[in-house]
Parts: C-alpha cells; sequence; structure tokens
C-alpha cells in the first residue's frame, strides 16, 4: 500500500538467464566412479547444478537422484542420465566432469570453460 508521503522505490528488476542446450563430456576415470556408484541400476541420474556460495560466487552441486523438481534438461552421456537444470544452463554448458585423486581422498572436479576464475580448492567458480 502507498500513502503517497514517501519516495517509492523503484522497481526490482529481475533477468532470468537464457536457457542454453547444454554439451557435456565425462572423463574415463569419472565413467568409472560413476559406474562403481550407479552399478547396474541406470535409472537414476546424475543431477549437476549449481548453488550460490563458495569462495568464488558459485558452487557445484552433484547429486546422484531418481528425479527431480527441478525444470531440467536431460542428456544421456555414455549410458549414464544426466540432469541439468535450466536456470544453471549457461553455466554449464561445455563442462567436463572428471575424477582426481587427492592425498586426502578423491573427488569430482567440473573442469568449465565458462569460469572466468576459480577457487583454489576447485569448487567454487565465477
Amino acid at each position: 500500500m502507498d500513502c503517497n508521503t514517501c519516495d517509492t522505490a523503484p522497481a526490482v528488476v529481475i533477468n532470468k538467464p537464457e536457457v542454453v542446450e547444454v554439451a557435456l563430456t565425462i572423463s574415463d576415470k569419472a565413467k568409472e566412479m560413476l559406474e562403481s556408484a550407479f552399478g547396474d541400476d541406470r535409472s537414476h541420474a546424475l543431477l549437476v547444478g549449481v548453488l550460490s556460495g563458495g569462495c568464488s560466487g558459485y558452487m557445484y552441486d552433484l547429486q546422484i537422484v531418481e528425479s527431480t523438481e527441478q525444470d531440467c534438461q536431460e542428456l544421456k552421456v555414455d549410458g549414464f542420465r544426466v540432469l541439468v537444470p535450466n536456470a544453471s544452463s549457461h553455466l554449464l554448458d561445455g563442462i567436463e566432469i572428471d575424477y582426481v585423486d587427492r592425498l586426502m581422498g578423491g573427488g569430482f572436479k567440473i573442469n568449465n570453460p565458462n569460469a572466468s576464475s576459480s577457487c583454489g580448492c576447485g569448487e567454487s567458480f565465477a
């Protein structure tokens, strides 16, 4: 309700990102790890998403799911179902999902040609 005694704040403009048709690859080492995680049950999918946060602005979010409420693109990559939320498709087009062994344990690593910078731990990007 506006009582006309205060200045009216300008309308907030929300820019919805453009949905991009995503293409991604999975390295051989990452395929081995996914095969171990999925086993013979390929009814589940790998959800590859992006969350706000981390030292650089965004963090990757990888989950194995049966389904999701998010509006996603479903890709078939090397026999795996991969779901990519349309809201983050512009950030994930062209990525490579890799797996690296580390001294304190291994983990998935995303090589992202869209990232202008990333943090030292490799888990967040801008």
